[in-house]
């Protein structure tokens, strides 16, 4: 008798560390998604960066050689 007890009370903490480990699983796949969308707009932001600063880098020593001409 008391060996079932102590089995039910056993069987019983298990579920209870199960549920909790379940639980904070669930956060923690919540965050990982919270900063994969932060991680997809911080490429998205960097490629228009990139871009941006190709158009100056080529553009900008053609600016100036036209300017230059008409001076």
């Amino acid at each position: 008798m008391n060996n079932e007890k102590d089995l039910y009370a056993m069987m019983v903490k298990f579920d209870e560390r199960q549920k909790t480990i379940f639980n904070m699983l669930g956060r923690v796949e919540k965050h990982l998604e919270k900063l994969n969308g932060k991680v997809a707009n911080h490429d998205t932001e960097l490629a228009r960066m990139q871009v941006w600063g190709t158009v100056a880098v080529v553009s900008f020593p053609i600016i100036v050689n036209i300017l230059m001409r008409f001076i």
